[in-house]
């Protein structure tokens, strides 16, 4: 089973509600190799991550919200399962 980090941005302020979680705005993807790497993001941790919506560039963020490790399977592949876990940032301070 493949494993993933999802990292979303909320806008500095914003508090972390389901609504507010739902709308936040994509800025990487990270492939994890094990559960441990699943594991290292606490809130109020800052983090470094490639933000896809500036190429890709190194960028720091704090952890406002660590979401609940969910499992998907692939549409055109149901026997290939994924872990993901969502992580919602924000600019660090």
């Amino acid at each position: 089973m493949s494993s993933q980090i999802t990292y979303r941005y909320l806008f500095p302020g914003t508090e972390p509600t389901t609504d507010e979680l739902s709308r936040a705005e994509l800025i990487g993807v990270e492939q994890v190799a094990d559960a441990e790497a699943m594991a290292r993001h606490a809130v109020g941790d800052v983090i470094q991550v490639p933000d896809i919506r500036h190429r890709d560039e190194e960028r720091s963020f704090r952890v406002v919200s660590v979401g609940n490790l969910t499992s998907s399977r692939f549409v055109e592949d149901r026997s290939t399962a994924i872990d993901n876990l969502n992580v919602y940032v924000t600019d660090a301070e």
